[in-house]
């Protein structure tokens, strides 16, 4: 049994960034498995403890990044404002 990693949300707002044209949630959800393994969690700068959806929901909601029908764009937010 391997322990689960915590990654910075950081680390997908950069991945997030290297599509500037936007890149397809399964493609996203696969580069981090391969990348990290299916049992990562994620943290930013005020939470923590959070699954791949979870962490783009909040990145979403703080506009790091923007979800349009499946594609996840770089948003227009520093990548950390408290």
């Amino acid at each position: 049994m391997t322990d689960a990693i915590a990654i910075h949300g950081h680390d997908i707002i950069d991945l997030v960034s290297q599509h500037p044209d936007g890149i397809r949630l399964s493609q996203l959800m696969e580069i981090v498995g391969e990348r990290y393994g299916r049992q990562v969690t994620f943290h930013t700068c005020s939470s923590a403890g959070m699954d791949l959806d979870g962490l783009l929901h909040f990145l979403e909601s703080r506009e790091k990044v923007r979800i349009t029908s499946g594609v996840v764009y770089p948003g227009g937010s520093p990548a950390c404002s408290h």
